[in-house]
């Protein structure tokens, strides 16, 4: 069995009601109601033709990529402490 690379996007909408048709896209991991957003994961390999497909979508006003590759990982000891 292959691990297949997955890569997580942020899509905001402008109704929360077309939370269905996204589905097709990749896996939904979480929504927010209030700040109407879906949190989904899709693979890595096909990511840019997906978000090019999403912001074709009239119910779409923005994609956002997982901030987690820019993040600091590895923490080194700070001077202060002991």
């Amino acid at each position: 069995m292959e691990i297949v690379q997955r890569e997580k996007l942020i899509i905001y909408l402008k109704n929360m009601k077309h939370e269905r048709q996204i589905r097709k896209y990749g896996h939904i991991v979480s929504t927010n109601k209030t700040h109407k957003y879906v949190a989904m994961y899709v693979e890595q390999q096909q990511i840019d033709q997906i978000v090019q497909n999403l912001m074709k979508l009239k119910y779409v006003t923005k994609v956002v990529g997982s901030p987690y590759k820019t993040i600091k990982k590895v923490y080194e000891k700070e001077k202060y402490e002991f």
